[in-house]
């Protein structure tokens, strides 16, 4: 599909100039670069399902600034997989 291979392209980019990152980050970068953006799911599924692409932990993220500035919530961290 042409959404999911603009999507990869863009993941790959963005982790390979920032290492590795929160799923947060990720989602955040990748809505302020797409006109449409991408839903939490599947950015997931993305994530998940291409071998591009390796979880290495989780963190605490607290996010933008907000609604939810007083709460942290625990957040994959994705980074390209090392046979990238």
């Amino acid at each position: 599909e042409k959404g999911t291979i603009e999507n990869l392209q863009l993941l790959v980019k963005y982790l390979q100039e920032v290492g590795d990152a929160p799923f947060p980050m990720i989602k955040e970068h990748v809505n302020s670069k797409l006109r449409n953006g991408v839903t939490s799911s599947r950015l997931a599924n993305i994530l998940s399902k291409y071998p591009d692409f390796e979880k290495v932990g989780m963190t605490f993220y607290a996010g933008e600034s907000g609604v939810w500035t007083e709460q942290r919530y625990p957040h994959t961290v994705w980074t390209l997989s090392s046979s990238k």
